[in-house]
């Protein structure tokens, strides 16, 4: 009977410890994707548009694989076998990207310490967690990653790298690998200026929006917006303008 009564008030308290402050937020599930719902079913809505489009899968800037694993469980689960590669400096942005948003772009927001709590170690143990062993990762910047490197052909691409220079120039490497009815999806191009769970994100990370329609309009290519902050490139089949 003590020992009933024992653990009914440690069962209580324990109870009551879990529901307050510190505790309740290790215990109550957070919703840590960095894509809305819907933006999440437009990603693999695109995955399935490019199904049978010859290529590899391709995600630039993937943070700790939230993103990765959820693209990687829907492709397994649709029955879509295809390389899978995630590239990313793993250690926030580089001094040269952040340069060009203070200096060239006049911003003034914290970049330096951005991303920075992370590893491709860390990375690829989270993957392991699922089972998901064969992406190839490669920890390095898309500026100057080795041509080598980088897929020949490639079927989709979320380009989700904030900054203006790092978007600029994943485009320009990436849209000629692009196979015809490949698409790229660039993140963080807001094409609404509030949302009712983000407020101000926009204007810390317009330069993506920049690269994005400076691209676009440069190679006469259709600017095509979805979802609140994803912009779309859609390779013609004609491949005209690969370059």
């Amino acid at each position: 009977m003590i020992r009933k009564i024992a653990h009914a008030i440690a069962a209580k308290g324990y109870r009551q410890l879990m529901l307050r402050g510190y505790f309740r937020k290790l215990w109550y599930p957070r919703y840590q994707f960095q894509y809305f719902p819907r933006q999440l079913c437009f990603l693999a809505h695109c995955l399935d548009r490019t199904a049978d489009v010859d290529g590899s899968i391709v995600e630039i800037g993937c943070a700790h694989g939230l993103t990765t694993t959820f693209l990687y469980e829907y492709l397994a689960d649709s029955g879509i076998h295809k390389e899978y590669v995630c590239i990313d400096t793993f250690c926030g942005f580089t001094p040269q990207d952040i340069h060009v948003e203070k200096e060239q772009r006049g911003k003034v927001q914290d970049y330096e310490w951005e991303f920075k709590n992370n590893s491709a170690a860390w990375f690829k143990e989270s993957l392991a967690r699922r089972h998901i062993t064969d992406i190839k990762v490669l920890e390095a910047d898309i500026s100057t990653v080795e041509d080598s490197l980088l897929p020949d052909r490639i079927s989709f691409c979320l380009l989700d790298v904030d900054l203006y220079q790092p978007v600029r120039v994943g485009l320009e490497r990436i849209y000629p690998r692009l196979s015809p009815d490949g698409i790229i999806v660039v993140d963080d191009c807001w094409s609404k200026p509030r949302h009712m769970w983000v407020d101000g994100v926009g204007e810390a990370y317009d330069g993506a929006m920049q690269a994005y329609k400076e691209f676009t309009g440069e190679r006469g290519l259709p600017a095509k917006f979805a979802e609140t902050k994803l912009a779309l490139i859609e390779k013609p089949l004609s491949g005209a303008r690969a370059g």
